[in-house]
This record gives C-alpha cells, sequence and structure tokens, in this order.
C-alpha cells in the first residue's frame, strides 16, 4: 500500500472522527445561538429577544425555501420538501422521517437537540415557536400554496413533533 491509499480501518477512524466533529458543530451552533439570543435579552429584554428570536428563524425559513428552489426543487413537489426538511433535520442532529398521509405528508420527530440546548439555556419548552416558523415559512417561501400545520411538538409532551405538509388548490 502505498502512502496515499488508506486501509479500511483507517477511513472508519477518519469517519468517525468526522461525525465526532459534526456532533461538536452541532453543539456550538446551538451555543452560538443561545449566546446571541442571552445577549439580545441582556440588551433589548425578553420580549424584544422573543421577537429577534422568531426574526432568526424566518430568515432561516426563507433562505431554506430558496436554496430548495435554487437547487431545482419543484414548488408542488410535496413529498421532495418534505423529504427536504427532513433531511435539513437530519443534518442538524434530530431523529426525524417522512410519512404519507393521503396526499400529505408529515414530517414526524422523536428526538431533537434543540430541546436539550433550550433546557440548559434556561428556556425550557420554549423552541416550538421557532421551529413553526421555519417550518411555515420555508414551505410558503418555496410556494404560497404549502402550508405547513403542527399537530404535536415534544416541548408540549407529545410523543413527536409532527408537522403536516399539504398543497392548497
Amino acid at each position: 500500500m502505498n502512502s496515499t491509499e488508506k486501509s479500511g480501518a483507517d477511513l472508519a477512524q477518519a469517519l468517525a472522527r468526522k461525525e465526532r466533529d459534526w456532533q461538536s458543530m452541532i453543539r456550538i451552533t446551538h451555543d452560538f445561538f443561545h449566546a446571541w439570543r442571552k445577549a439580545a435579552q441582556d440588551k433589548l429584554g425578553e420580549a424584544a429577544a422573543m421577537d429577534m428570536e422568531l426574526a432568526f428563524w424566518e430568515n432561516v425559513g426563507v433562505g431554506t425555501g430558496k436554496m430548495y428552489l435554487e437547487r431545482g426543487g419543484k414548488p408542488e413537489d410535496l413529498e421532495r420538501i418534505a423529504f427536504t426538511m427532513q433531511r435539513a433535520s437530519d443534518v442538524m442532529g434530530e431523529t426525524a422521517r417522512m410519512e404519507k398521509d393521503g396526499n400529505d405528508v408529515l414530517v414526524v420527530h422523536t428526538a431533537c437537540p434543540w430541546m436539550d440546548s433550550f433546557r440548559a439555556a434556561g428556556l425550557p419548552n420554549r423552541c416550538g415557536k421557532g421551529c413553526d416558523l421555519w417550518f411555515q415559512v420555508a414551505g410558503r417561501t418555496i410556494s404560497p400554496k404549502v402550508n405547513v400545520i403542527t399537530e404535536s411538538l415534544l416541548p408540549n409532551g407529545d410523543a413527536t413533533c409532527t408537522r403536516r405538509f399539504t398543497l392548497s388548490a
């Protein structure tokens, strides 16, 4: 084996390292978010911090929707839209799946690190509003016909966070 070839064990070790690095990056981004939010709260008060938090998630939703369209996503392909949102959730360290329900598509989360980071920041069970806004704005950015309805929330004590994606006529 020459110096540019790697064994299977070397590749597995490198992949495990990348996975650890990615999990660390997820925690770091949560810490950045909560530090930013605390600075807003300390300087402007809780009401303004909440307004800014929701504006943040709205901007992220617009960016997500635009990225979907820029990458060739079809505005009325509900399954692809839901899959993209589910995939984004997976990348962020959440545990989610997609389910068909007639013409609708559900994105179902069974675990989410945001709950833990909000709790650690002293804001337990407060992550739902931001997530809801992200899903809704991303959907509307992709197409005004895309509707996202929250059916359950983990921070409310439900078994899942479930969002129903529908297309209006």
